[in-house]
């Protein structure tokens, strides 16, 4: 019976060590995908709120890619990281009653932007557009 346990020493060790990378990734895949979640409802609530302000006041459509990208009139806090940037296409488009705020947000993970590739010179990218879009009547 002693033999037996001299023989066990350091197995839990071995084990956490094969165990750990795969709980790692888990941890790392769940905590990217709930930022994705949280920043596509930050740009969809974004979206409809200056939707909102352009039916009531369609003439101002700079105030409205204002309250798009800060969140209201008086902030200068982005609501997202790079919301205000240049790369950033904000799409508005009035057709007669009707106004659409379109949004395309290209949104990067935190923990790195390109995957290595091990058979090409060439790296994948993993960020991509969230896009979204809010239509309401104009008053």
């Amino acid at each position: 019976m002693f033999k037996l346990k001299q023989n066990q020493q350091g197995l839990a060790a071995i084990e956490m060590t094969l165990i750990l990378p795969i709980i790692l990734l888990l941890l790392f895949a769940t905590a990217e995908f709930s930022r994705l979640l949280y920043q596509y409802n930050a740009l969809t609530k974004a979206t409809r709120d200056a939707s909102r302000y352009l039916a009531s006041y369609p003439a101002q459509t700079s105030n409205a890619e204002h309250i798009l990208k800060f969140g209201d009139l008086t902030s200068t806090t982005e609501i997202l990281p790079g919301l205000a940037a240049e790369s950033t296409d904000f799409t508005i488009v009035t057709n007669g009653e009707f106004i659409t705020v379109t949004v395309i947000y290209d949104w990067q993970p935190i923990f790195g932007d390109t995957l290595p590739s091990f058979v090409s010179d060439a790296n994948f990218d993993l960020s991509f557009p969230l896009v979204t879009s809010y239509t309401m009547r104009a008053l």
